[in-house]
């Protein structure tokens, strides 16, 4: 049964980290470091698509930029007043190309676990740098554009297919967080986030549940940039009188 290219390889995320994705973590009291806080996460992504794109091109198919978007988000923790516990979810994704009446679509997604040293150069500003391990996936995925006929389907049944390959990752970066309101309040943060992705151990290309030799080499590893957003629910409660 052909499958949406728009599902991204979510068994290699670490999908246990989601839900605190869609909301703050408890206030702290005031004046205290925050205990717990999550965020929402948008950038680009650098990925090292240079072999997938050669193999690709020379089956003329369209080739996609090696910058994606990312879109995603995580949670922290601050314990022993400096240490950060952190988790992670990103998504990536290429805008779509349509190719003979087909629809040649590239994502991926991968979850990471964080350790960083939490560093205030200002009550409000808040610097960090971290190291993180995880796994993730790319996925191409070639299927009907929408125009197809139905004799189409009769003739060539066979009309969407989806590749995936996985990979072990690890991260190392840097962040910075500024605190809007009152500081280590629950307030609006705004943050930066940059490093690198290496990609290790990649295995071979899949389609479904059956392994393809000679697949070429495809992975994440590369620079990533981020604007971060957290605290917008604390901070809409706070203009509209809202308690939290």
């Amino acid at each position: 049964m052909p499958q949406n290219r728009n599902v991204l390889p979510l068994p290699y995320l670490v999908a246990a980290t989601s839900p605190a994705i869609a909301q703050d973590g408890p206030a702290a009291d005031a004046g205290e470091r925050p205990e717990e806080r999550s965020y929402v996460a948008i950038g680009v992504s650098g990925t090292d698509l240079g072999p997938l794109n050669d193999r690709l091109s020379a089956n003329s198919y369209p080739t996609f930029s090696t910058e994606l978007l990312s879109i995603g988000g995580g949670t922290y923790r601050v314990v022993a007043g400096r240490i950060l516990l952190g988790a992670e979810l990103n998504g990536l994704l290429a805008p779509s190309q349509g190719f003979e009446g087909r629809d040649v679509f590239l994502g991926g997604g991968y979850g990471l676990l964080s350790l960083g040293y939490w560093i205030e150069p200002t009550p409000r500003l808040r610097a960090f740098p971290t190291a993180g391990v995880g796994a993730g996936g790319l996925l191409l995925n070639i299927g009907d554009d929408g125009s197809a006929h139905f004799d189409d389907v009769l003739a060539d049944p066979n009309r969407s297919a989806t590749l995936s390959t996985g990979s072990l990752l690890v991260s190392l970066g840097a962040g910075l967080e500024y605190q809007f309101g009152t500081p280590g309040g629950d307030g609006l943060r705004l943050g930066l986030r940059g490093g690198y992705l290496l990609s290790a151990l990649s295995s071979d290309w899949q389609l479904g549940q059956s392994r393809l030799g000679g697949g070429p080499d495809a992975s994440m590893q590369g620079p990533f940039l981020r604007l971060t957003v957290g605290g917008v629910r604390a901070a809409l409660g706070d203009a509209t009188g809202d308690k939290q």
